[in-house]
C-alpha cells in the first residue's frame, strides 16, 4: 500500500510540474525600450475611495533584467524604479510566482502571485499584467488570509507614447 501511495504521489508531482506557467523574455520583447503615459488608480486605505494619480512609465530589457521606471507627475517623491529577472525557468517573475501566461484577444496576460502583508494583514497578492503594443495595464488584487473574497487594491492603465 505504501508503494502504491508513493507512486501516486510521485505521478501527481510529475504531472503538476509539467503544468507550471512560465514567462519568456520573448513574451516581453514588445515592451523593450518603450515609454507610456497614464495613471495609477488606487483604493485609499482610510476612506475606501478610488484616487487617480497621473503617471508615466518606461520599460527596458537588458539581458535577463527587466527595468521598469514609474514617475508620478504630482508626487515625484513616490517615483520608483524596479529591476527584476525571470527566475527558475521563467516560473518566477522576480519574486512573484507565475500563475498563468496567455494571449487573449490580442493582449498578452501574465498573472503572478506572492504572499505579503496588505494593510497590516497577511494576504496573497495577485498581479495581472495585460498588454499589447499600444496598451498596458497592471492590476493588483488582494486576498486576505482570513477572507474568501478578493479586492482590487490598485490599477495602472497606460497608453504607449
Amino acid at each position: 500500500m505504501k508503494v502504491l501511495f508513493s507512486l501516486l504521489t510521485l505521478a501527481c508531482y510529475i504531472i503538476g510540474q509539467g503544468q507550471d506557467a512560465f514567462v519568456q523574455l520573448s513574451d516581453l520583447e514588445i515592451l523593450d525600450n518603450t515609454k507610456w503615459t497614464g495613471q495609477l488608480t488606487y483604493k485609499d486605505y482610510q476612506s475606501g475611495e478610488w484616487t487617480p494619480i497621473d503617471a508615466t512609465m518606461q520599460i527596458s530589457i537588458k539581458g535577463n533584467t527587466i527595468k521598469t521606471v514609474i514617475q508620478y507627475s504630482y508626487e515625484p517623491h513616490k517615483n520608483r524604479t524596479s529591476k527584476l529577472k525571470l527566475k527558475n525557468g521563467g516560473t518566477y517573475y522576480g519574486n512573484e510566482r507565475v500563475v498563468s501566461n496567455e494571449v487573449l484577444n490580442g493582449f498578452r496576460i501574465i498573472k503572478t502571485m506572492f504572499k505579503e502583508k496588505d494593510n497590516n494583514r497577511a494576504a496573497t497578492l495577485f498581479i495581472t499584467h495585460k498588454f499589447n503594443k499600444n496598451s498596458y495595464s497592471i492590476t493588483k488584487d488582494v486576498l486576505y488570509d482570513d477572507s474568501s473574497k478578493s479586492i482590487t487594491r490598485n490599477r495602472y492603465q497606460f497608453t504607449k507614447l
